[in-house]
């Protein structure tokens, strides 16, 4: 009966041991958000090598930097505003060194993809058109590089017909 006592005691210590282990690397996190939230490091220095490692080996530098973040719809923005100032289709190149004298450039390590990326969904958007050769200008009618909609038929039997939101039918003529 001894044994069996023994045993169910070294069975609960093993499970308590798990337990301490498993809330001391939860005390561990919370001090490591802690500490990167803040800014600064641990009373202990502990918790504080792991999140440096991390933050170095992201920025790929040997002093973890933080960039800001560019506001949303900058880049797009400026594309639209510097071909719209354009008579002749630009090429990529010409648009990121635009981007980039009006520090509004992609914050990555390769921006020239990240641009091209950009201009594609601005193109899948209607907003703008490729050229050709990686040539961009704005899209020459409002609804992207859709035609424009044919002028309704004229009619001479009544009032005039809307055939949609943007385009109204023709007003009958005099003569008829």
């Amino acid at each position: 009966m001894a044994d069996q006592f023994a045993d169910q005691l070294r069975a609960e210590l093993a499970g308590i041991q798990s337990e301490i282990s498993r809330l001391e690397n939860k005390r561990r996190l919370i001090q490591e958000l802690i500490d990167n939230e803040s800014g600064s490091g641990s009373a202990s220095g502990q918790g504080r090598a792991p999140a440096k490692r991390r933050a170095t080996r992201r920025s790929g530098g040997s002093a973890p930097a933080k960039r800001q973040r560019r506001p949303r719809g900058l880049i797009t923005g400026k594309v639209r505003e510097f071909l719209g100032q354009q008579s002749e289709p630009v090429h990529a190149t010409e648009i990121l060194a635009f981007l980039e004298r009006n520090d509004a450039a992609p914050q990555s390590a390769k921006p020239m993809p990240t641009l091209q990326s950009t201009l594609q969904r601005m193109k899948e958007m209607g907003e703008i058109e490729n050229k050709g050769r990686n040539r961009w200008a704005l899209a020459s009618s409002g609804n992207g590089s859709q035609p424009a909609p044919a002028p309704a038929e004229s009619r001479s039997d009544g009032p005039p017909v809307v055939t949609s939101t943007t385009t109204f039918g023709n007003r009958p003529t005099l003569s008829q």
